[in-house]
């Protein structure tokens, strides 16, 4: 069985439309598999809240934040690190966002008298452990492990720090199988929070009766958890809804068309669909228009070139994003905080909610970009150098 959502609100923004249409409907209350042996469908429960009470919520996810969250406590003997190198290794170059995240920690860098040394983890645990490896051989003054498990490359990662290099793990979860240690620190995540307001502004922009599939990223625990915290908000605010799981990864990327096609030809009710990192977006919308679907398409983890395509409003309905700018300095001042030995903080990942409306008010160029001004005012870079006594 089904159940009503408590209020209604006219469906409106752009969907993707490729071949023929599918018939929309709701699905019924119960699990089953799809999208191959790599997928599962989880169904929501009765409850929710208001129309008027989402309404608020999904407006208040499109604000940007009056200040970026920046830390309090200064940082000690900054200047005695100067000439060294810190090395940036995200689990793979190839999502947009980590290139931004790049451009921040060497703007960061930078400003603290230090370089950045780049290794593509290539999506595999054989890259990661090579790239860890040779920033401990090379002496580096820090490493920054993006976006991917520590368990991928739990060794390597071990031996830097056993040779007194500091490691930050960003954009994950902390585990409790890695705590926090005198050279090794987490740098905070924003996942979850995007995975929860696409749920909201989905549960609102389908008058509480979507269909959804979400690529879910099945290349650490982190990532499902985000999913998981996505499907925890739609069984919250929309009880009608059904939310069905396709897994990917970024090792499997060329296969994510063919997943998606198969996941949308099984379940022909979907009309929504989430691509949980903009990475995988272009894939996943091969795979919509393999199985001719017409689909209201969304993602996460957004970068510049996803909030244009968002602002044409033609293929992207709603997207979210993080200030991965603002992250790389987040990554280097907890590098400088264990090399000082002191308390690395909680630190906030500032995200936000976009549609084609709020795309369109926002200077869409690299620098506005890097600079975070898409999220707060860009004040954060001088409150970070002072911190680090560099002004």
């Amino acid at each position: 069985m089904s159940y009503p959502f408590r209020a209604a609100r006219s469906r409106a923004l752009a969907v993707l439309a490729v071949g023929a249409a599918l018939t929309a409907g709701l699905a019924a209350c119960s699990s089953s598999s799809s999208g191959g042996d790599d997928a599962g469908k989880a169904t929501a429960s009765s409850g929710g809240s208001t129309d008027s009470a989402l309404s608020q919520t999904v407006a208040s996810l499109e604000k940007e934040l009056d200040a970026f969250p920046v830390p309090t406590d200064s940082v000690d003997g900054v200047a005695d690190l100067a000439g060294g190198t810190v090395y940036y290794i995200p689990i793979t170059s190839r999502a947009p966002q980590f290139a931004v995240t790049q451009q921040g920690l060497t703007a960061a860098a930078k400003a603290a008298g230090l370089k950045v040394q780049l290794c593509d983890g290539e999506g595999t645990p054989t890259a990661i452990s090579a790239c860890v490896t040779q920033a401990q051989h090379a002496k580096a003054a820090g490493i920054v492990l993006d976006g991917l498990a520590y368990d991928m490359a739990a060794n390597a990662i071990d031996a830097a720090q056993k040779a007194g290099v500091p490691v930050v793990l960003s954009n994950q979860l902390p585990s409790d199988r890695h705590p926090v240690s005198a050279t090794f620190a987490y740098a905070g995540t924003a996942g979850s929070p995007q995975m929860v307001a696409l749920a909201d502004w989905i549960a609102l922009d389908s008058d509480g009766k979507a269909n959804v599939l979400i690529n879910e990223a099945t290349d650490g625990e982190s990532q499902i958890a985000y999913v998981d915290a996505g499907i925890a908000e739609f069984k919250k605010v929309c009880p009608g809804c059904t939310v069905t799981v396709n897994k990917i990864s970024s090792a499997s990327f060329q296969q994510i068309p063919s997943s998606t096609s198969s996941a949308l030809l099984k379940n022909p009710d979907i009309d929504y669909v989430i691509s949980e990192f903009a990475e995988f977006l272009q894939p996943t919308q091969q795979g919509v228009q393999q199985a001719s679907a017409k689909v209201t398409m969304t993602t996460g983890a957004s970068a510049l070139s996803t909030l244009k395509e968002l602002k044409g409003g033609a293929t992207l309905a709603a997207a979210t994003a993080q200030a991965a700018g603002y992250q790389g300095w987040v990554d280097l001042d907890a590098i400088l905080r264990l090399h000082a030995g002191q308390t690395v903080p909680d630190y906030e990942i500032p995200s936000r909610l976009f549609t084609p409306e709020s795309a369109g008010s926002l200077t869409l160029t690299s620098d506005a970009e890097v600079s975070g001004e898409w999220f707060a005012p860009t004040t954060y870079t001088s409150d970070f150098q002072k911190l680090w006594g560099m002004q």
